[in-house]
């Protein structure tokens, strides 16, 4: 026997309730930027910026063991400014910090630009850095800082 909901499989048509019968309201539905929304809000990144001083000596150690990556621009650059990889290893190892500390794209990366001046030259050299997860540099890219 067919009930008035329209279980039954044999009978796909469903027919209307029962009178005085009414189905359960539906939920709202949400759309993905309320769903971003909230998650930005409870997401626990960026919680807070590490300390500068341990920022910076990561990175001098990061660089000096060479666990640096380099993005497409930033070869681009380096050719097109005249710098080497070696005024980058200089710069990571010996500059400061010419900004503060930003939160990167990604979960667990810090953006910050380093200074320093290459050897050889007067002028100073900034490398915009990116510390991926405490375990490696990713160069975005190079410039000189007097321009």
């Amino acid at each position: 026997m067919a009930t008035d909901s329209g279980d039954d499989p044999e009978n796909p048509v469903k027919t209307a309730p029962a009178e005085g019968h009414m189905p359960a309201p539906r939920p709202p539905e949400i759309s993905r930027s309320v769903v971003n929304a909230m998650m930005l809000k409870l997401a626990k990144w960026p919680s807070k910026a590490p300390a500068p001083n341990a920022l910076l000596d990561l990175i001098r150690k990061l660089a000096k063991e060479r666990r640096i990556g380099f993005l497409d621009h930033a070869d681009e650059r380096l050719a097109e400014r005249g710098f080497d990889i070696f005024d980058v290893y200089q710069t990571l190892e010996n500059g400061h910090f010419a900004d503060d500390i930003k939160a990167g794209a990604n979960e667990g990366e810090w953006k910050v630009k380093i200074v320093d001046t290459p050897e050889g030259t007067s002028r100073k050299m900034g490398v915009v850095t990116i510390v991926v997860k405490d375990k490696r540099l990713l160069i975005k890219t190079v410039e000189w800082e007097d321009r």
